[in-house]
Formats: C-alpha cells, structure tokens, sequence
C-alpha cells in the first residue's frame, strides 16, 4: 500500500451530524491554506476515535492519502512547533 502525503498542522475536534443517530466527533488537520477531515479506522461515527483523539490540540505530522477533503491517515506524530508550518 502506497505511504501517501505528508501533511502538518493543527489537530482538532468538531462535533458532526447534530440531531443524526451517528452524531459524534469529527477530527479535522488544519493547515496553513486548508482544513482536512482525519479518518483513522474508525467503526462508528458516534463513538470517540481514541487513536486521533490523543493528539488533539496538538500540531502534527500527518502521512496518509488524501481522497476529496479528507485524509486517511497511515501514520500521525507530534512535532514541536509554535505556529502551523507551511505545507
């Protein structure tokens, strides 16, 4: 399986599909020009995605295929930096 893209930014949490059966946390990479939704694996939309929420509000290293907006993710460290690094 091909490795992907790397991508860094900020890792955050928004909660999605309010009123919805399947509402819950969505996990969201912010870079500097964009916002990509994180998907790691995840087996119900209404259950907390533990792999990804260990690293909210950090800033990131993110390897993994981007399809449409969101980014399947293969592999996420923490990096130190102060401001969201360029792409």
């Amino acid at each position: 399986m091909p490795e992907g893209k790397k991508y860094s930014g900020l890792v955050f949490v928004k909660q999605g599909r309010i009123g919805t059966k399947s509402e819950g946390p969505d996990y969201y990479l912010q870079t500097r020009t964009k916002e990509y939704v994180l998907n790691h694996e995840r087996e119900f939309l209404y259950k907390p995605e533990y792999f990804l929420e260990f690293f909210c509000r950090k800033m990131v290293e993110v390897t993994g295929i981007q399809v449409g907006n969101e980014i399947k993710v293969s592999n996420i460290k923490e990096i130190c930096q102060a401001l969201i690094p360029s792409e």
